[in-house]
């Protein structure tokens, strides 16, 4: 048994849809458009400043690499992948705004306000901040577990990156007193 849907247009004209048919009614396909385009050009728009970004921090050589270097690698791979998805992508991968549309916007500015942070108060505090609401938001983690979570893993992540692996930070308002000793 199948479903028809009766549909009424603006222009009076009535068409009838199979529920049970995978082709979708046209509605809703102009605005999905527009999503896939807008997300080829923020990508390649993000790609193209972290190119730019990546080579002003330098490139290095073969044998000393710089710290652009891997940046630039990854914004290359990017701007691909874009390319990818402008070329194969159907208008059926995205999906109408919602509540989980907004969570993902929520997401994208909580790492701009990361790197605003990083640079003022140094990682270990951004990191945790930012740990913090991602696991409240999409781990729905208690305050009390997600606040030690958080900032066992924010020290644990400064720990690697600056003591283990030496990655130059700039000054961190809660690690370096710590770790000046070492």
């Amino acid at each position: 048994m199948t479903d028809v849907v009766r549909t009424e247009h603006d222009t009076g004209t009535i068409t009838e849809h199979n529920t049970s048919d995978p082709v979708q009614p046209l509605e809703g396909i102009r605005g999905r458009g527009i999503a896939r385009w807008a997300a080829v050009a923020v990508l390649a728009a993000v790609g193209v400043g972290a190119i730019v970004l990546s080579i002003g921090y330098g490139l290095g050589t073969g044998t000393r690499p710089g710290p652009g270097l891997w940046p630039f690698v990854g914004a290359v791979l990017m701007l691909g992948a874009t390319a990818v998805v402008a070329i194969t992508d159907t208008l059926e991968d995205y999906e109408p705004w919602g509540t989980e549309s907004v969570r993902t916007l929520i997401a994208i500015a909580s790492l701009v306000v990361f790197a605003v942070l990083f640079t003022l108060l140094g990682f270990t505090v951004s990191a945790i901040l930012l740990m913090l609401l991602w696991l409240r938001m999409f781990g729905q983690m208690r305050w009390l577990q997600g606040g030690l979570l958080a900032v066992g893993g924010g020290i644990a992540l400064f720990m690697l990156f600056d003591v283990v692996l030496g990655v130059p930070m700039p000054r961190d308002l809660l690690m370096t007193p710590l770790t000046s000793w070492m």
